[in-house]
């Protein structure tokens, strides 16, 4: 049995360069929402905006690409609230891996679901936090740490993060790449249609 792989990568020059202001601006947007994260916490509390850019930047790209940049926001997570670094990573890149493959399987890229899978994100990461940092060694403190932390850097993230949808949604569409129907019938040309046993 033959198989053919529809090839939706770069093709030419200008998109190769789009896709590199993408990604580059990606990473701008990562630093900022990491100083934002650092030097905002007036009060008990700070809202995660890497966390949400990761699952933004994961919405709308590939499931390796969108597993690398949140490992980057998951580092940039731990240095902002002074955590073991890589611990937050262990918990984002799998928890953006599912927000990828819903997208590309199952579900349409809208504000909602955005939003929703955001929230799931957010309570993954901060009930493993809770649990491998305060639960496990007993933390006598556990209402005030939940109740006055991290449920509302929770919220605050939530409520913040359709700005961080809306802005990672516009580069997508000015600097995305389009596969036009022709680049797409390109890969079927000179396959015999009677042939049977071959799938793309």
């Amino acid at each position: 049995m033959n198989f053919r792989i529809v090839n939706l990568g770069v093709t030419t020059r200008k998109q190769a360069f789009r896709s590199v202001i993408r990604w580059v601006l990606y990473a701008l947007l990562l630093v900022v929402g990491f100083v934002l994260q650092s030097t905002l916490p007036i009060f008990k509390w700070q809202p995660f905006f890497v966390i949400a850019l990761a699952c933004a930047v994961s919405f709308y790209e590939g499931e390796l690409s969108g597993c690398v940049f949140a490992a980057f926001a998951g580092f940039m997570q731990d240095m902002a609230t002074g955590g073991l670094l890589g611990f937050t990573s262990i918990w984002l890149i799998p928890c953006c891996m599912f927000v990828t493959l819903l997208v590309v399987n199952l579900i349409h890229r809208n504000i909602i679901n955005y939003l929703w899978m955001t929230s799931a994100t957010l309570i993954v990461t901060q009930l493993m936090e809770l649990l491998f940092k305060h639960i496990i060694w007993r933390n006598p403190h556990l209402d005030i740490i939940i109740f006055q932390y991290m449920l509302p850097s929770v919220i605050v993230t939530i409520l913040i993060s359709s700005v961080i949808y809306l802005i990672v949604k516009f580069l997508n569409k000015k600097l995305g790449i389009e596969v036009t129907d022709d680049e797409i019938g390109s890969v079927f040309r000179g396959v015999d249609v009677h042939e049977e046993k071959v799938r793309y």
